[in-house]
């Protein structure tokens, strides 16, 4: 991961210093889906020439943001992260009731939601976690994919700091858990998996024994290794403790039993946001990853440009595509020998 050790220096402002306040225009968006809005309109500003700061508040335009806890401050995202130029939304608050001071409120921009849906699902430059969007009916390869981890890992590691007292506890956590040993990761998305626009096979929710076999060839060759299981399904928990015991561990951390996502359930809105940023940073800290399509998944990924991973859905979804090719050349093949055949029989009707 990215050096977490000290705060991103604020740049000198001028008169012609122009800020970007990074908003949120979707309310049923999950934790990595707003820091994905994030990254994305850090490279606009980047392009542009605008200073970006960051301002998740309590509304994000169609609805209330589902992280938000006024006990824990006025900006989401600083509840988890430093600001990623240097300057707090407070900062530019105060600027700006300072009649001395050169930041002017015809200097501080924010785009439109047009803007932002076309950053985020439109622009193939942006940072797209899996195919969705203007690739959504793209078969995507490998290559995508790391073009996209390496996107995002450019922009983290320069822009995106994890407050302290977060990395303090993933640091204490793999400590005692998970030191010493080879660590397969897992993550397992379960509830509302499916509601995003994408492939309907990615979007497929990929049950616990699907994984089991490569977890045992994990095993087989890492006969000592842990099992960090990342996932907002309870149940998957359980069946794969019955199944490892003491080998498989995970985080206390909210979870559904049912089809509601976590981040929708009443209550526990900074915890969420904490509990899934954890889990993420945790499996990139695994020596390899077992996924499904998610962000979470891919977050990992993002901070740990080195991790190796294999993602269940997208193999689901290769094979589904080179079964469709080859349908449709066995399909070619039979109406080229039906064309023929009838060909022959007018040539021999002629004669």
């Amino acid at each position: 991961m990215a050096d977490q050790s000290s705060r991103i220096a604020a740049p000198e402002l001028t008169p012609d210093t122009k800020v970007v306040l990074i908003t949120m225009n979707h309310s049923n968006a999950g934790f990595f889906a707003q820091v994905t809005f994030a990254l994305n309109q850090i490279r606009y500003c980047e392009e542009h020439g605008y200073l970006p700061v960051v301002w998740y508040g309590e509304d994000s335009l169609d609805g209330p943001n589902a992280f938000y806890d006024s006990s824990v401050g006025d900006n989401v995202w600083e509840y988890y992260f430093e600001p990623v130029a240097g300057y707090s939304s407070d900062d530019i608050w105060k600027m700006l009731n300072d009649p001395s001071d050169p930041l002017s409120h015809d200097r501080v921009h924010r785009l439109t939601s047009e803007e932002l849906w076309h950053i985020h699902e439109k622009d193939p430059d942006s940072i797209f976690n899996y195919p969705y969007g203007c690739f959504r009916d793209i078969q995507v390869d490998e290559q995508w994919y790391e073009t996209q981890r390496r996107k995002a890992w450019d922009v983290i590691k320069r822009c995106v700091r994890v407050k302290p007292e977060i990395l303090e506890e993933v640091d204490g956590y793999f400590d005692a858990h998970l030191s010493g040993r080879p660590v397969l990761g897992l993550h397992l998305r379960g509830t509302d998996k499916g509601t995003a626009n994408s492939d309907s096979r990615l979007m497929r929710i990929v049950p616990p024994a699907e994984y089991i076999p490569l977890i045992d060839d994990y095993i087989a060759s890492h006969p000592e290794a842990k099992i960090f299981i990342a996932t907002d399904q309870s149940q998957y928990v359980d069946q794969m403790r019955a199944r490892y015991g003491d080998r498989a561990v995970s985080c206390d951390v909210m979870r559904a039993s049912g089809g509601v996502n976590v981040f929708q359930m009443e209550g526990g809105n900074y915890r969420k946001g904490r509990e899934v940023l954890i889990d993420a940073l945790l499996l990139s800290r695994c020596d390899f990853l077992l996924k499904c399509t998610s962000a979470v998944g891919e977050f990992a990924m993002y901070f740990n440009p080195e991790l190796k991973c294999r993602d269940l859905n997208e193999e689901t979804r290769e094979l589904s595509w080179i079964r469709k090719k080859l349908e449709d050349r066995a399909r070619t093949r039979r109406h080229k020998r039906v064309v023929e055949h009838y060909a022959q029989r007018k040539q021999q009707s002629n004669r």
